[in-house]
């Protein structure tokens, strides 16, 4: 139990990544070891023959993979955010400008950590982190503490799951490439019209400000898909353990 939470805990969203001290995640790990022991089901350990080293160790190996594998699948929601925030950056003509994202522990673009950010506040707010834990806690009633094998079909279903992430990004973006594309069509046409005018210099400026003023008319839409992300993400990650 202390193996598959404290995993979990390490690789869940917003909460494990680097930048949260390591004593608070082993104090929360072993708090919620302490709370949920008591409500999981060991008969299929007791009732069976006595625990050797060798399969204390498999037991081991089992709980940490099944806690990562629904930390890791949890954090897709996040990826999504980060695919749509890349795009816009590389549109907008400002990928360049990079910092380091503790979120992914990497160095990405500015306007993909603040919306990121926008994305973290916003599973807060709908308390995503709650979800997540009555998650993992109800984890140990679909995959049961148990000794054997976990069954490798689920991995055939990571396909379709990384493109479903990579739809939602694109469709996330869409009316910033967009308005971004016709303002694109617009300056050629002006730029065929008066050949003075240096197209290239002048679209520089240009792709940032329509970048932004379609990004702040349709942020609410942004939120909006991002409640049914957060869904589509916890509605996947179930099915994965389910075929565990």
């Amino acid at each position: 139990v202390l193996f598959r939470l404290s995993s979990f805990i390490i690789s869940w969203p917003v909460f494990g990544v680097p930048q949260v001290p390591g004593p608070l995640k082993v104090l929360l790990s072993l708090a919620l070891a302490l709370l949920v022991f008591p409500l999981v089901d060991t008969s299929t350990l007791i009732s069976g023959p006595a625990l050797d080293s060798l399969s204390i160790v498999w037991l081991v190996v089992r709980e940490g993979f099944i806690g990562l594998s629904f930390g890791f699948l949890a954090r897709f929601f996040f990826y999504a955010i980060g695919i749509a925030g890349e795009i816009i950056s590389v549109r907008m003509g400002i990928s360049t400008a990079q910092l380091f994202d503790p979120n992914m522990d990497e160095r990405s673009a500015a306007l993909n950590q603040v919306m990121t950010g926008f994305a973290a506040l916003f599973f807060l707010a709908i308390n995503g982190h709650h979800l997540m834990i009555s998650g993992i806690v109800d984890s140990f009633r679909i995959v049961p503490l148990s000794e054997s094998l976990l069954s490798v079909f689920a991995f055939g279903q990571m396909g379709s799951l990384v493109q479903e992430v990579a739809v939602f990004g694109v469709k996330m973006c869409a009316p910033v490439m967009i308005a971004i594309l016709f303002m694109n069509i617009s300056m050629a046409v002006v730029g065929r019209a008066v050949p003075q005018i240096n197209v290239l210099i002048t679209s520089l400026p240009v792709n940032i400000l329509v970048g932004f003023l379609a990004l702040l008319i349709s942020f609410p839409l942004i939120v909006w898909q991002m409640h049914d992300i957060l869904e589509v993400t916890m509605t996947r990650v179930f099915q994965v353990l389910k075929s565990y």
